[in-house]
């Protein structure tokens, strides 16, 4: 994983939708495995479960829908970001390069 070796580097603006979304995502998901299990395994998913999953679901899309009102602001910044760094260096084997 490259790291920037940039100093007073611009850092991207991380929108806190996407912090909401990644892990609504993996909740969903992991839910919606149980779920599949559940109804291949046993009697199906219990009530309880099936709320989870759609609160879960409603999370993930508003969450979806507010990051994806976020997306140009953060499409901006990341650009800047990356424009601004010019020496890059690799985390696992050290080696450096510029763009």
């Amino acid at each position: 994983m490259p790291v920037s070796q940039g100093v007073n580097s611009a850092k991207p603006v991380v929108p806190k939708s996407l912090v909401i979304l990644v892990p609504a995502i993996f909740v969903l998901l992991l839910l919606v495995v149980i779920s599949i299990f559940m109804w291949i395994f046993g009697n199906g998913a219990g009530s309880s479960l099936q709320i989870a999953t759609v609160v879960a679901f409603v999370v993930t899309v508003g969450a979806g829908f507010m990051f994806w009102r976020d997306l140009p602001d953060f499409k901006l910044s990341m650009q800047a970001f990356m424009q601004s760094q010019k020496h890059w260096k690799c985390r696992d084997c050290n080696h450096e390069w510029e763009i």
